[in-house]
């Protein structure tokens, strides 16, 4: 059995598609442009020690591995 902890979670979305909600309790958080969620997730994944993931062109995902 694997230990599950807050690594193994997505941490946070940032997205510039103001119609996404989320129902799994991952926090999103609305950019303005590329620009903004660009700036964004760099700053949170820093501030988490995190990575960011592309998985769509209007959206991004933080991730601790």
């Amino acid at each position: 059995m694997s230990d599950m902890s807050i690594n193994d979670f997505t941490l946070a979305i940032i997205t510039t598609d103001k119609n996404m909600t989320s129902s799994g309790g991952c926090p999103i958080f609305y950019a303005s442009d590329d620009d903004d969620m660009q700036n964004k997730a760099m700053l949170m994944a820093k501030c988490v020690d995190g990575v960011v993931h592309e998985i769509a062109k209007e959206t991004l995902i933080i991730v601790k591995h």
